[in-house]
């Protein structure tokens, strides 16, 4: 589906489209999109970090640059001209937002490095850390902000402010829960071939199981996770932000009657 059928205002399309052409191509930049777009990157940055507004004037030029069909420009405009959206557009935004963030591993990493030594609020030094673009750094900050999760004081100082918070099960979320994993166990074989082997711990275990006791087997192992966390959380030097993955799963196939 297109960014701009998903993206209830027009800001949010540019921020997805944005991030589209870095995932596309790495050394995409926000300065080439603004390239693109004919204006100045300082220009571009403040409409996509809402420090300034979106007119009528800017949607029609960005529009023709990127081919957006009279349709959609129009809807764009229609959203324009309310000063606050529309409750529909707001719960759709609210629903995008916890969609991508659990969809996109980054979201909770950028999260646990705000709690690490010697971090800097730039979105540069996040995306060297993170091995991410700038602009992906930009748009997760603007959406975790959104959220609620992430508070950008006046000052510029970012703050953890997602605390116990949790996601809702249902079938939306579950689909974001799939593609984090994926990327979680993709990340996991590229930790494999080149993360040193003291720097991480990548085992197995093959076994015979009664398949009666999985769901205790399932809340062992996410008391396991929050006991691990708690214990190499405790210290008051925080300087790295590391994933854990446990997969329990069977290998033998169900045989029906």
């Amino acid at each position: 589906m297109p960014q701009f059928q998903q993206a209830p205002d027009f800001r949010t399309y540019l921020q997805n489209e944005l991030v589209r052409r870095c995932r596309a191509n790495p050394r995409y930049s926000l300065r080439a999109f603004a390239r693109m777009l004919d204006v100045e990157p300082s220009f571009l940055s403040k409409i996509l970090n809402r420090k300034r507004a979106v007119t009528e004037d800017t949607l029609d030029r960005f529009s023709r640059k990127l081919s957006l069909s009279p349709v959609d420009v129009q809807n764009f405009k229609t959203r324009l001209k309310n000063v606050e959206l529309e409750p529909a557009l707001q719960f759709q935004q609210i629903t995008l937002d916890h969609f991508q963030m659990i969809a996109d591993w980054y979201h909770y990493a950028l999260l646990e490095l705000v709690s690490t030594k010697g971090f800097k609020p730039e979105a540069k030094w996040v995306a060297r850390r993170l091995g991410i673009t700038p602009g992906e750094v930009s748009d997760a900050v603007d959406r975790l902000v959104r959220l609620g999760f992430l508070e950008v004081t006046p000052r510029g100082r970012w703050v953890n402010k997602s605390g116990s918070n949790t996601t809702v099960g249902n079938e939306f979320t579950a689909a974001a829960f799939r593609q984090l994993q994926r990327q979680v166990l993709e990340k996991a074989l590229i930790a494999l071939e080149e993360v040193p082997m003291e720097r991480r711990d990548q085992s197995s275990m093959t076994m015979a199981i009664d398949a009666s006791l999985l769901p205790e087997a399932k809340e062992r192992i996410r008391k396991f996770r929050r006991e691990l966390s708690r214990f190499l959380a405790k210290s008051d030097s925080l300087d790295e932000v590391y994933q854990l993955g446990i997969s329990l799963y069977p290998l033998t196939q169900v045989i029906k009657e």
